[in-house]
């Protein structure tokens, strides 16, 4: 989970624990994980729900929210579309969600070998290097489209 603040009402908020207040109001798309993940960090908070990331950008921009939490990368997507408007006022996510392979069943040699290249792309700083590619930047946008 990030954020995406508004610059005019949120500009001076630089950290989690300034979101974490009872004057602060959050856009947050109804059943996701980022409902409990505001529940979890952002308890003091007021939460606003919608049914779509769509109105809760929409609502800060509005300014009548503070920020979205939401799933990356759309936090950071807003804010390449819209700098004008919204920032990103915490740097990295603020949870961690489990991700895996799928692996067939009795393959111990493919588990070692995958479990391998991740420590080594890791050790390397390749995976944060692809993160920011495809999170933090739209450069490979025109690759896709």
């Amino acid at each position: 989970m990030s954020l995406v603040a508004s610059k005019k009402l949120a500009g001076k908020l630089k950290t989690l624990s300034e979101f974490n207040q009872p004057g602060i109001i959050l856009a947050i798309r109804q059943g996701t994980t980022a409902v409990e993940a505001a529940k979890k960090h952002l308890p003091k908070a007021q939460v606003k729900y919608f049914d779509n990331e769509a109105q809760t950008i929409q609502e800060v921009m509005n300014g009548r929210a503070h920020a979205v939490v939401a799933s990356e990368p759309f936090p950071a997507f807003q804010a390449i579309k819209n700098p004008d408007q919204l920032f990103l006022p915490v740097a990295k996510a603020f949870t961690r969600e489990p991700i895996a392979f799928a692996v067939r069943k009795g393959d111990p040699d493919f588990v070692n070998f995958l479990d391998g290249w991740i420590r080594v792309v890791s050790d390397e700083g390749w995976l944060e290097e692809r993160h920011t590619y495809w999170f933090r930047t739209n450069a490979w946008k025109g690759l896709v489209e």
